[in-house]
């Protein structure tokens, strides 16, 4: 896996499918790990600007964030947990950001708690 964006779909249970990418160059350590444990499986745990799933992935924070935007994925080493943001905020100490959700994130925020979260690859697609 070579391509510094890599192209990713996001299903929530009973909500939406969402198209995304990883950026690699954001983190590439984090994004390769990530990337090897796809697809990504768990159940819905909410903060006030994001909803997450806590992951088997143990890594230091690279690249911290200081801010996280709408739409950023991101991971966040002291909980294991991979994000997504549907506000902007000041992001939590050692954030690391890796990717953005296209469009239509701000669905998100209707997800439900326990509900199921499915980050995959998927192909790339060409003009």
């Amino acid at each position: 896996m070579s391509s510094a964006r890599i192209p990713i779909s996001v299903t929530v249970e009973n909500l939406a499918t969402l198209t995304g990418e990883l950026h690699r160059y954001a983190a590439p350590t984090t994004v390769m790990y990530l990337c090897k444990l796809m697809p990504l499986e768990g159940f819905i745990a909410r903060w006030d600007y994001a909803i997450y799933i806590v992951t088997s992935l143990s890594l230091g924070a690279e690249k911290t964030a200081a801010k996280i935007s709408a739409g950023d994925i991101f991971y966040w080493p002291p909980g294991k947990a991979v994000g997504i943001a549907f506000k902007d905020k000041d992001a939590p100490a050692q954030t690391v950001r890796v990717g953005k959700i296209d469009k239509n994130f701000e669905i998100l925020e209707k997800a439900g708690q326990g509900a199921r979260l499915r980050l995959s690859l998927r192909p790339p697609s060409y003009p």
